[in-house]
C-alpha cells in the first residue's frame, strides 16, 4: 500500500470495490466473505510494478479455490482505467476465485482443458474487451455450478473430480 499517497484511504476503496464486485454477483455468490487480520484464506495485495507484453497489461490476477492461502493481486495499470473498468475487473477476478475459467479457455488454455458450463454467450465478465460485462447468464451458470456440486449431480469435469474442501482458516486452532 506503500505505493498509494494515502495508504489508508486506499485501503477503505479496495474494501469498497470488492464489496461492489460480491454485491454485483447477487444471490449467485456460492460464499460469503469477512475481513479478518488473521486466519484469512486471500488477501488483496499490490504488485509493485506492471505486468505487461506486446498483447497489452494485466490489470489484476486472482486464484482459483482451494484449501491454502493466496493474493488477489492488483497492478498499478488497474488504477488508470475508468472506476467502471476497475469495478469489472473486481468482478472478474472475484470470478476466478469463484472458480470460473476465462470464456475462451477451451480453446486458449491447452495446458488446462476447461470445460464449457452453461451458456457460452457473446457478453461475460469472464473474457476481456467490449464483451466483458457481467451478464444474468454468468450469474445463473454459476447459481446452477454450485448446485450442482453441493447437490452431487456434478461429481467431475472431464474426468477430473471435484472435491469440495474447508477453507485455509477452518484449519485454524
Amino acid at each position: 500500500m506503500i505505493y498509494f499517497s494515502d495508504p489508508i484511504a486506499a485501503k477503505s476503496e479496495l474494501r469498497q470495490l470488492f464489496a461492489e464486485a460480491i454485491v454485483a454477483w447477487g444471490d449467485s455468490a456460492p460464499v460469503r466473505f469477512r475481513e479478518e487480520s488473521s486466519g484469512w484464506d486471500f488477501q488483496i495485495a499490490m504488485s509493485h510494478a506492471d505486468n505487461c507484453s506486446p498483447w497489452g497489461c494485466t490489470l489484476a490476477k486472482a486464484f482459483f479455490p482451494d484449501c491454502g492461502r493466496h493474493d488477489l493481486l492488483l497492478f498499478p495499470k488497474l488504477f488508470t482505467q475508468t472506476r467502471k473498468e476497475i469495478v469489472d475487473t473486481f468482478i472478474h477476478e472475484t470470478g476466478h476465485i469463484f472458480g470460473l475459467r476465462h470464456f475462451f479457455a477451451k480453446l486458449s488454455e491447452k495446458a488446462w482443458p476447461s470445460e464449457i458450463f452453461g451458456r457460452h454467450e457473446k457478453f461475460s465478465i469472464m473474457i476481456y474487451g467490449l464483451f466483458s460485462e457481467l451478464s444474468k447468464y454468468d450469474r445463473e451458470d454459476l447459481r446452477r455450478l454450485y448446485e450442482s456440486v453441493w447437490n452431487g449431480s456434478l461429481d467431475n469435469v472431464n474426468g477430473t473430480p471435484i472435491v469440495q474442501f474447508k477453507p485455509f482458516h477452518y484449519a485454524l486452532p
